[in-house]
């Protein structure tokens, strides 16, 4: 993680942590996981393969949220173009 901190333009993997959170609503730890699971665990598991196009991942804006990304109402998507095997 501190590789990516540093390139990125952070001072420590602690600042660049806070910022995706922030930004994802997530750590950066736990939005590897949830890549995981989709590309490694439920595609392959439910036959399914990526087609070309964009991944879209979508946040709301935290502004909105009394709690901002820890409210329980914030949410975000990811959206993956997929097609059956």
């Amino acid at each position: 993680m501190i590789d990516i901190a540093l390139k990125y333009g952070y001072d420590s993997p602690d600042s660049f942590t806070k910022a995706f959170v922030g930004f994802h609503g997530v750590t950066p730890t736990v939005f590897q996981k949830i890549h995981h699971q989709i590309f490694l665990e439920w595609l392959p598991e439910n036959n399914y393969e990526i087609v070309a196009g964009y991944n879209i991942e979508m946040y709301s804006d935290p502004q909105n949220y009394p709690s901002r990304v820890q409210d329980s109402k914030y949410y975000s998507e990811i959206w993956v173009p997929v097609k059956k095997k």
